[in-house]
């Protein structure tokens, strides 16, 4: 099914770039291959090991079917970016994320994940995962089973966390998921969205855990990911999170008290 076509830029030697056509589209099973060989293009280029939770073929082919689906943006037929949805059951305790935050079964039943986002590394600076977000996000509402959208992030993912957060999610808890990696779980109520960003009353450094385990305890919730003030890493550095020099901890979250609507009689 095509969602929608674009012109976007590739990055070509130095600092030339090349406008070309795209075209985002939902994907079928036919496009398996190209979906695991990207995932193993970006996962090879990862800074830290654990910040991709990497889908074996047969779990992500299971997304073609109505377990969800997996959005894609194709360049001249090659793909180079896609997003994964997912429909977990309430038997799926790893996937179905209502249950870290304390979900009734009910709720559970009504929850969707985001999961994986891949980029192609010649691609970045088009906020394609961004127009993914946004299009998935339609794409659920649509459907009208679904109250709740979750997602699991790794903090050392900034790039993605501050997509995520752009996207209308809040950090609503922090524990290890997959093994013993710690995640971010992020949450949104797609029957009541944010529709400004609230007041920051705490701010913790993005890798001061213990900082932020305090606040979320205390019923804060993160909404925001800025630069610390003369830090040296560039916000623009920010789309890029692969090279290892582009440290986390010159970032920071902003965090509310105002509850994220949905969760308010979970805390």
């Amino acid at each position: 099914m095509m969602i929608e076509t674009a012109r976007i830029q590739r990055k070509m030697d130095g600092p030339l770039l090349q406008e070309i056509p795209c075209i985002m589209k939902v994907l079928d099973e036919s496009h398996l291959d190209d979906v695991m060989n990207l995932q193993s293009l970006i996962i090879r280029r990862l800074s830290r090991e654990d910040m991709i939770q990497p889908f074996s073929a047969d779990f992500m082919r299971s997304h073609f079917s109505k377990k969800g689906f997996i959005l894609g943006i194709l360049v001249e037929n090659e793909l180079v970016a896609f997003r994964n949805v997912y429909y977990p059951d309430i038997t799926e305790p790893e996937w179905n994320l209502g249950l870290d935050i304390g979900f009734s079964e009910a709720e559970c039943r009504r929850a969707a994940n985001l999961q994986m986002v891949c980029v192609h590394p010649l691609y970045r600076g088009n906020n394609l995962a961004s127009k993914m977000n946004q299009q998935a996000i339609r794409l659920i509402k649509e459907q009208g089973r679904f109250d709740h959208l979750l997602a699991t992030v790794s903090p050392y993912n900034y790039w993605n966390v501050d997509i995520l957060l752009n996207s209308g999610f809040m950090i609503v808890g922090l524990k290890k998921k997959y093994n013993g990696k710690l995640r971010y779980i992020v949450y949104q109520n797609l029957k009541a969205p944010l529709l400004s960003p609230p007041l920051t009353d705490q701010i913790a450094g993005l890798t001061d855990f213990q900082k932020q385990e305090t606040f979320l305890k205390k019923g804060f919730h993160g909404f925001r990911l800025s630069k610390i003030p003369d830090a040296h890493t560039s916000m623009d550095e920010i789309h890029d999170p692969t090279p290892v020099s582009r440290i986390p901890d010159q970032y920071e979250i902003h965090f509310s008290k105002n509850p994220v609507e949905g969760i308010r009689k979970h805390e």
